[in-house]
């Protein structure tokens, strides 16, 4: 799920976030908005592969890899949290 302590705006179709407590600025790219807009509420990691293929023409696998990265780095980071 996204955090809610972040502030976010879109640029150009894409998001920017800033955390104040880390300091930090982070930008998402087109595909890494759209998977910001699909943990805006709680969601599976399966449901949300499952969505990603669907909308792109992308293979399972790749998806689930890049994505878990993604989801990775941004949990790391405190953009996202696990529910």
């Amino acid at each position: 799920m996204a955090s809610t302590d972040l502030l976010t705006t879109r640029v150009d179709g894409e998001v920017m976030a800033m955390s104040v407590e880390r300091g930090a600025c982070y930008g998402l790219d087109p595909i890494g908005t759209r998977v910001w807009e699909l943990v805006e509420t709680p969601v599976t990691v399966g449901d949300l592969i499952a969505r990603l293929t669907r909308e792109y023409d992308v293979d399972a696998a790749v998806c689930r890899t890049d994505v878990c990265a993604l989801l990775t780095s941004m949990e790391f980071e405190g953009m996202i949290r696990r529910v």
